[in-house]
């Protein structure tokens, strides 16, 4: 019993302290804070976005907080780290504050969290949800969400790849509460399927880039190699075999060029010359003899 009482006291504390440094480094983007137990005292790192609203003017602000972290939560002697986001558009909690501060300075919500959205999406992002809760544009409460790509809802993949960040912000109307949570990029889904394609057969194929099916040409192992090397004579005889089938094709392609000549069909209303004669087609004679018989019947 003593070490769950302990360590529920431990969590409120941590709990405590972050609320209590997230309100006292509000503009400073805050993201998260970290205590570690050591034999000199209580290290506290926090991660910020702005490390120099942070640190204040000559350190004003950390000795304020050091002294508060060891009046008001007993640390013991309390280090202070700042150490600055290295992404902070995929930073859940930094990126609330900043939704929250655009309200606050009298945006529109809509835009502002679109503008967020883009924001984060072009960081790598895999996908994000927001949702702002209160009076956003009358005297009635409502929640107003906005999605883009995807974000895990439940189970583990929501549990490990998704960050949740909380902000409120403050306007004429009431208070308004922000909540953004991003699904990171290199988040590894359960249904997510690698296929390694492994070749099966000694064989390859080319694309040609023309309609026509690829050839396969088969692919020649190093043994093969070091035997055309040892023995030039089947190299030779490879050759030759190559050029018997060029050659064999050549002549196929002749054939039919003259095929082609000879069936083609020859116009008959031309005349063919012999010497200085002109000799008459058939379709001429056929003409005449008509015109004769339409003659012999107008005279009868």
């Amino acid at each position: 019993m003593p070490t769950t009482k302990d360590y529920l006291l431990k969590k409120y504390q941590k709990n405590a302290i972050d609320e209590f440094l997230a309100f006292e480094l509000k503009n400073a983007e805050y993201g998260g804070v970290e205590v570690r137990r050591t034999p000199l005292g209580d290290r506290v790192i926090l991660r910020v976005g702005r490390v120099g609203l942070a640190i204040g003017g000559r350190g004003r602000n950390i000795h304020r907080i050091t002294d508060a972290l060891r009046e008001k939560f007993e640390l013991d002697n309390p280090q202070i780290e700042v150490t600055e986001v290295d992404n902070p558009e995929l930073d859940a909690r930094i990126m609330a504050f900043r939704l929250a501060s655009s309200l606050e300075r009298g945006r529109h919500f809509r835009r502002s969290a679109h503008g967020i959205i883009r924001r984060i999406l072009a960081s790598g992002a895999k996908g994000v949800e927001i949702k702002i809760s209160g009076k956003v544009t009358s005297q009635r409460a409502r929640v107003e969400s906005f999605r883009a790509g995807f974000v895990a809802k439940a189970g583990d993949p929501a549990m490990t790849f998704v960050d949740v960040g909380k902000a409120t912000a403050i306007i004429r109307r009431g208070l308004i509460g922000v909540r953004i949570n991003i699904m990171r990029g290199d988040a590894i889904l359960p249904d997510d399927i690698a296929i390694v394609a492994e070749p099966t057969s000694t064989s390859m194929i080319v694309d040609t880039g023309s309609e026509v099916e690829p050839d396969i040409i088969e692919e020649i192992s190093e043994e093969a190699i070091e035997e055309l090397d040892e023995y030039p004579e089947i190299e030779e005889k490879i050759i030759a075999e190559i050029k018997k089938e060029e050659k064999i094709k050549s002549d196929e392609f002749g054939e039919l060029d003259e095929v082609d000549k000879k069936t083609k069909p020859k116009d008959k209303t031309k005349t063919k010359n012999k010497g200085d004669k002109k000799v008459k087609t058939k379709d001429e004679n056929d003409k005449k003899a008509k015109d004769k018989k339409a003659k012999k019947k107008k005279e009868e």
